[in-house]
């Protein structure tokens, strides 16, 4: 008698949020409990900080693997993740911490280069965020900026570009979507969420087994095989209140930063 064939179980993981640690509104706990009554994954990909990937990893509630978006010096976002936190740790003390601007919480002085070069090293998995956002985030801007070789060396070292974020213009998400096809890299979709509603909205599913860890996450996602996505969303009018809340958190950054160095 033949065996019967199961498909591997899937699980919706949104690969892309923020949490309060850098500019988003909602705490770890409520994002804890709003993925818990979703059956939902979530990979917190902070500005150029960790501590609240890590702390959801370590308290194991939910499926989760550490995480972080780094803004390089030339504007790209590269969104890293790892297997396990003590290894997003030591990534992030050795080649982002010492380059960490204390005015710019999206931006960094580490060069794209260097934090690809570092990932890669380091075993990380590092996906180009928002490939056609606005301004420098733009693969466009970098083409004119700094030529065809600086963009060609990036996707050669990237190992997937986001195929769609629900944070953009839709106009940005159809151009990833046409350069997809012809990039011939793995894929990510994340719903780029600074609040809670929309955490989930976007995402990839990936293949985890019955209880689902930060490892096997990891894997699955690098792994990139027969993955399938949601998408759903993109920045619109409706979004700019929002930005205006995250404007003043950018503030209140700078703000502080201002006072530790008094």
């Amino acid at each position: 008698m033949p065996t019967p064939h199961h498909e591997p179980e899937e699980l919706l993981v949104d690969t892309h949020v923020h949490s309060n640690y850098s500019d988003g509104l909602a705490g770890i706990v409520r994002i804890e409990r709003h993925c818990q009554n979703r059956g939902l994954g979530v990979a917190i990909t902070d500005h150029n900080e960790i501590r609240g990937a890590v702390k959801l990893c370590e308290a194991g509630r939910v499926p989760t693997m550490p995480a972080i978006e780094v803004g390089t010096e030339e504007g790209l976002d590269l969104l890293v993740y790892f297997p396990r936190p003590e290894e997003i740790e030591e990534f992030f003390i050795r080649a982002i911490e010492p380059h960490l601007r204390s005015r710019f919480m999206v931006r960094s002085w580490v060069q794209a280069d260097a934090c690809l070069q570092a990932a890669r090293e380091m075993g990380g998995y590092v996906s180009l965020a928002h490939p056609f956002a606005l301004g420098r985030k733009s693969l466009d801007y970098q083409h004119g900026r700094r030529g065809r070789p600086f963009v060609d060396r990036i996707m050669e070292s990237v190992h997937a570009i986001e195929l769609h974020n629900g944070g953009v213009l839709r106009a940005a998400n159809r151009k990833a979507q046409q350069y997809a096809e012809s990039a011939g890299k793995r894929l990510t979709v994340g719903s780029d969420s600074h609040r809670l509603a929309t955490i989930g909205s976007s995402g990839t599913y990936l293949h985890a087994g019955d209880k689902p860890t930060s490892e096997s996450l990891f894997l699955s996602l690098a792994a990139g095989e027969n993955l399938r996505f949601k998408a759903k969303g993109s920045a619109t009018a409706a979004t700019l209140p929002l930005l205006g809340i995250i404007a003043l958190k950018h503030t209140h950054h700078f703000v502080r930063s201002k006072k530790r160095k008094r």
